[in-house]
């Protein structure tokens, strides 16, 4: 149970952030099934005319209370929750707390190049018909232009933050990828920024810092009580580059990586997107690194993402790779509960599911 708070807390931490951040005071409340087609219902979540309609009085919730900081808030939300509904918020489905006023709330939206509707916590309709697509990444990364990238992140974080108060998109947006790529025949290489660690890395911090980064509050100090503009979150993390080829699939897949290959190539773009970016996210991968799947491994995870670069953030696994411990990889015997558990203690947060 507590290794289930220190997941949840990261977790709620971010919502922290973003309750604070720029244009709004808290997260969407709406999703495809709830949101009227001129966004009118469009609500957030602590907000006492909201909580009174729902029967609950806003001040007995101290994470509601702005005064208070983004840790003691964060604290508050998850003590208040019973084992059992902290389950229920480790998928990206967040099923939501009702007595507590919590909403249900979608993490999965992706911006690799623009908002796109690929992940289920964003959808077009005649009200928002579409958002700016910009250059593949491999095209955009060819320009070798700083600034642009980070150009490219603010514009599409701008329209994610107009989907978002219009009760079409959330908040937290699993982009960019920024694996190396080794070989050209992958079929994802278009969606990375190529080939050259430094780079990719450098593309990485750029990117995350327009979608990121609220205007006059690029260089705070205190990590922990930024705003961010959206959040964003960069994969996959680590040794990735393989889809399925010849009858070697990314759900069994063993990366053999020297210690030097390591951390020069393989983990330089993550540590830049880290340190550089202060990135609130990373996404952990299918594939096994020296026997040990990605998302398991607590030395990649907790030691390196957590200790050695200080994310200020969360943890989340690739879609069903929690499954996927045990289905392909068969490690250690585990059953799907025992792999949930192991995930956790390595220093993962919470889990990206297709199907919940």
């Amino acid at each position: 149970m507590a290794k289930i708070n220190t997941a949840l807390l990261s977790v709620y931490l971010l919502i922290a952030f973003l309750v604070n951040s720029a244009h709004a005071n808290s997260y969407s409340t709406l999703g495809h099934d709830d949101a009227t087609p001129n966004g009118s219902n469009f609500t957030f979540v602590c907000d006492p005319e909201r909580y009174s309609n729902m029967g609950l009085d806003m001040k007995t919730f101290p994470f509601c209370d702005k005064s208070l900081s983004y840790d003691a808030r964060a604290s508050d939300l998850v003590k208040q929750m019973t084992l059992s509904e902290k389950v229920l918020q480790l998928g990206n489905t967040n099923h939501g707390v009702r007595r507590l006023g919590l909403p249900k709330y979608e993490w999965w939206s992706e911006a690799l190049h623009g908002v796109s509707n690929v992940g289920p916590g964003t959808f077009f309709d005649d009200l928002v018909p579409g958002a700016t697509s910009f250059p593949t990444v491999i095209t955009s990364a060819a320009s070798f232009n700083e600034s642009l990238w980070k150009t490219i992140g603010q514009a599409v974080s701008t329209e994610a933050r107009a989907m978002y108060n219009l009760g079409r998109a959330g908040l937290t947006y699993w982009s960019p990828n920024i694996n190396v790529v080794r070989d050209p025949r992958w079929g994802r290489a278009i969606e990375t920024p190529g080939e050259d660690p430094y780079v990719v890395g450098k593309y990485a911090a750029n990117y995350v810092r327009g979608l990121q980064d609220v205007e006059g509050t690029e260089n705070s100090k205190d990590l922990n009580s930024r705003p961010l503009k959206v959040s964003s979150c960069c994969k996959h993390f680590a040794a990735y580059d393989v889809d399925n080829w010849k009858g070697v699939e990314r759900y069994g897949f063993d990366a053999r990586v020297t210690e030097q290959d390591m951390v020069e190539t393989f983990l330089r773009p993550f540590e830049m997107c880290v340190k550089e970016g202060d990135v609130s996210s990373i996404m952990c991968s299918y594939n096994r690194v020296d026997g040990i799947p990605a998302c398991a491994d607590p030395k990649l995870l907790n030691q390196t993402i957590r200790g050695e670069w200080d994310l200020h953030g969360y943890i989340v696994s690739d879609c069903d790779s929690i499954e996927v411990l045990v289905d392909g990889h068969h490690w250690l015997g585990d059953t799907k509960e025992d792999a949930v558990a192991h995930t956790l203690r390595a220093g993962e947060s919470f889990i990206k599911l297709l199907v919940l």
